[in-house]
């Protein structure tokens, strides 16, 4: 965990030094880690969040995103856990105001939420946007995320990444792949036994589009098309994703 935080600092002093022509996009990420209470289930959690919650929303002090996500594709040593609550702001102090606002605020909202769930975890993270959604986007939509655990090849390191993205977006154009790419680097709350230098996250719009991809990148490995790269990933947890309320309203 030392050296993901020292990659953490590494990564935020140098974006702009590096990154010149198209600096990355930031965001704040928060993740709750639940399981449902006996005889609750999803339909009762999206029902809160769509009317409760979303309603106690507008009137949080900074943009913020909020999503239900729940496994699609998952090991029996993930945890187990049948809910995550995912919430984004712009940066950390955004979510400083946000996390504030709710402590002042938002009891009974929130023990309506704790009546359908028990949420084992909250950590945080600094999110890098590696490459834009290309697809459409309403709030209240659906989609999916792939969750890949990465780390760098021996010899590689921070300094190399930003050339290792050009390279993977280039790759990705080359398959038409519209979704967005996002790099999750841990930060408070998270837990102390992770051994991955981060995350990264492929946003797909249907189960049918994260299968044309893998099709794609199948294809790319027998013809020797798939491109070299610095890091290590494992296989992916891919998750359904329920948008409540989009960042910009």
């Amino acid at each position: 965990m030392k050296k993901l935080i020292i990659y953490i600092v590494f990564v935020t002093s140098s974006l702009f030094i590096f990154s010149d022509d198209e600096p990355y996009t930031t965001y704040t990420g928060e993740v709750l880690q639940c399981n449902f209470n006996e005889g609750k289930g999803l339909d009762d959690a999206l029902n809160m969040v769509r009317n409760d919650w979303y309603n106690m929303a507008q009137s949080f002090p900074a943009p913020y995103e909020g999503n239900v996500v729940t496994p699609q594709l998952y090991a029996s040593d993930d945890g187990g856990y049948e809910l995550f609550w995912v919430g984004f702001t712009t940066d950390n102090n955004a979510m400083g105001q946000v996390t504030d606002w709710f402590s002042d605020n938002a009891s009974q909202v929130f023990a309506k939420w704790q009546n359908i769930v028990n949420c084992a975890s909250w950590s945080q993270w600094d999110i890098f946007e590696v490459r834009a959604s290309q697809a459409d986007f309403e709030e209240g939509d659906s989609n999916y995320w792939a969750f890949h655990s990465c780390s760098f090849k021996p010899g590689a390191n921070v300094s190399d990444i930003v050339e290792d993205d050009k390279t993977w977006n280039k790759f990705l154009d080359s398959l038409g792949h519209k979704g967005g790419v996002w790099r999750w680097w841990a930060a408070g709350g998270s837990s102390l036994e992770e051994t991955n230098d981060f995350y990264v996250n492929m946003g797909f719009d249907s189960m049918t589009d994260y299968g044309n991809y893998r099709d794609a990148r199948l294809q790319s490995l027998v013809d020797g098309s798939y491109p070299e790269t610095v890091v290590n990933c494992q296989p992916p947890r891919v998750y359904s994703v329920n948008n409540i309320k989009a960042i910009s309203n």
